[in-house]
């Protein structure tokens, strides 16, 4: 659903605006999750504000890909190398919440 309570355009081809067309094959590798839980990633900011880590890898890439199957309307398309959206998500880690980017 939009900000004006319409739903958004479903297509095939991802679009501005546009939901995700196959959401539900989002993917990414284990280990570009450790990456990012790692120290030399983004893991202290994670801690910070989701209170996760490394071992936590598996339930934050669940809360991701629910996140992208319950998330907004897309607000970038790039086709550099393959197609890349970029949609808002909102992440919940037990009672902490974080607004974030993910494509």
């Amino acid at each position: 659903m939009t900000s004006t309570g319409e739903e958004p355009p479903r297509s095939d081809s991802p679009a501005v605006g546009g939901v995700l067309p196959r959401a539900e094959e989002a993917y990414t590798a284990p280990e570009k999750i450790a990456w990012i839980l790692s120290e030399e990633g983004h893991g202290r900011e994670w801690a910070r504000v989701l209170h996760i880590g490394p071992d936590d890898a598996q339930r934050f890439w669940e809360e991701i890909a629910q996140a992208v199957l319950d998330g907004g309307p897309i607000f970038r398309v790039t086709e550099r190398h393959g197609v890349t959206c970029g949609i808002n998500i909102e992440l919940q880690i037990g009672v902490r919440k974080a607004k974030t980017t993910t494509s």
